[in-house]
């Protein structure tokens, strides 16, 4: 049974499922762990009967923590407020929805519908009042649970409630003074000495006792979580306590998940600038592999992101799923059929593609312009008379991936028909071989791929060094896609020219 059956096999009555974010920076594909997590433990509950709704809660009124790498420095007179509050880093609008608007795009693109709460507006609406009050008058139960499960001591004169000063807008400088319901006395370090209403957006609790305070008012009862969280003497056990203790509320099921690592960077981080966004990977990646990244592997595994050659792993194997859901593969692994409806987008569970995402790549790096694209797709089983909009799309994620992120040997040009290469003698003598036999060969992957392997077998040299003598005669290069399918999208006149010129 898929992980996400399993979870939702073990709920029962009405559900919340909630996952949250900070806009602080770009919105990650580490981040995406999250709410694809919580995305397929919604899917599975509502596939299992259970009464379900999913939601997404914006950190928006998270302070400023500091100028990351991405920003101006002139952002450091912005520390300390509310991301809500800040200008954006580009054009108009809030920092918070500078960030937030192409991970709301993101999540269309790769079928996640769900409910977006913007926090600020819970405490602009007065949700979070009773919350806030009962923690300020049980002040002393907070700091207690606090320190026991973190293992710290709380700095002198903590205050379980954060105003933000009305002269300088910042949470970083105020000192609470006092408190009388509904209002929280406070002097600034800015010189300004006012009150905060805690029925409004004046201020926030601080993060380890908002998280419980949401479950508490909202009625949270599913938040997948990081294993950073979950761990022992982490704000998860500060939650749950806080929770049952002050708030007379079951902390939710936390499904723990491991982080996604980006190749060879380690864990990705906005703060670090060592991340690549959700909406960028849309950019370069058909929407289902985001999906499929998470919906294949448990979420207790750490994933490795590689948006180079990973990338297209990643696609050959989603492929493979697909093939094996319509009876014309087979996968090692038993969840295949729940792992490929959970990765699709919404109404793509179709038969395969004829043309598969590799093989479309060798395609666009041969042909230029669609009339010449078109017919070579047809010669490959495509049966449209036009690109049809998903091709089209496949071959734009293709052409920014080949901008960006393809290994140099992954891309190459064909060489013009008079160019000069430099072949040793045995390299022409297995081309001219080649061409010897060109006539007799049909002209398909299989046919010409056994051709050329007999021809090097029956010359005794190393199949690299065969192999490789039609890459730089063509291509100019050592190495380049599978040579029987290669050579069958060329058109046989041409490539005995060009062997011709070379030999």
């Amino acid at each position: 049974m898929h992980w996400a059956d399993v979870i939702a096999s073990k709920l029962s009555g009405k559900q919340l499922i909630s996952t949250g974010i900070s806009p602080s920076g770009p919105i990650h594909v580490g981040n995406m762990r999250e709410i694809l997590t919580g995305d397929a433990i919604f899917k599975a509950s509502v596939t299992a009967g259970v009464e379900s709704k999913f939601i997404y809660l914006c950190d928006d009124i998270d302070p400023l923590r500091k100028v990351y790498p991405f920003l101006p420095q002139s952002y450091a007179s912005e520390i300390g407020k509310p991301l809500y509050r800040i200008r954006a880093p580009e054009g108009d609008g809030t920092y918070s929805e500078f960030f937030l608007r192409p991970f709301i795009e993101t999540l269309d693109k790769v079928n996640v519908h769900v409910e977006v709460i913007r926090t600020h507006d819970l405490y602009a609406s007065g949700i979070f009042e009773k919350a806030i009050d009962i923690v300020i008058k049980r002040r002393e139960d907070v700091a207690g649970i606090l320190e026991e499960v973190s293992g710290r001591k709380l700095e002198d004169g903590w205050f379980p409630y954060n105003p933000i000063c009305k002269k300088c807008g910042s949470m970083k400088g105020p000192v609470v003074d006092g408190y009388e319901y509904p209002k929280v006395k406070y002097h600034c370090s800015c010189g300004y000495s006012g009150y905060s209403d805690i029925r409004t957006d004046e201020g926030k609790l601080p993060w380890r006792i908002e998280w419980p305070a949401k479950w508490y008012v909202l009625g949270v009862t599913v938040e997948p979580m990081g294993k950073d969280h979950g761990a022992a003497g982490g704000s998860y056990d500060t939650g749950k306590r806080i929770a049952e203790e002050i708030f007379g509320y079951p902390a939710p099921v936390a499904p723990i998940y491991e982080r996604i690592l980006l190749k060879g960077a380690g864990a990705m981080h906005s703060s670090t600038g060592i991340a690549i966004a959700a909406s960028e990977m849309m950019k370069f990646s058909p929407p289902e592999i985001l999906r499929f990244l998470i919906m294949r592997n448990n979420p207790n595994r750490h994933i490795v992101f590689d948006p180079g050659m990973g990338i297209l792993s990643l696609i050959d194997e989603f492929e493979k799923y697909e093939r094996a859901y319509f009876g014309e593969d087979s996968v090692a692994d038993d969840d295949y059929r729940r792992v490929y409806e959970l990765s699709v987008v919404a109404g793509e569970i179709r038969k395969p593609d004829r043309i598969g995402y590799r093989h479309l790549l060798t395609l666009i790096q041969i042909y230029h312009g669609d009339t010449e694209l078109l017919d070579a797709l047809k010669r490959n089983g495509y049966d449209e008379d036009s690109i049809s909009r998903r091709l089209r799309e496949r071959i734009i994620t293709l052409n920014n991936w080949l901008e960006k992120y393809a290994p140099d040997d992954i891309k190459f040009r064909i060489q013009a028909l008079d160019s000069k290469v430099e072949l040793n003698d045995s390299q022409k003598k297995i081309l001219r071989s080649f061409l010897d036999r060109m006539d007799t060969i049909k002209w398909n992957p299989e046919s010409i791929h056994n051709a050329v392997y007999e021809i090097i077998s029956a010359n005794g040299i190393k199949p690299q060094e065969g192999f490789g003598a039609f890459y730089r005669a063509l291509i100019d290069k050592e190495r380049g896609p599978r040579l029987g399918y290669f050579l069958s999208n060329l058109d046989r006149e041409f490539v005995r020219k060009r062997l011709t010129v070379v030999t």
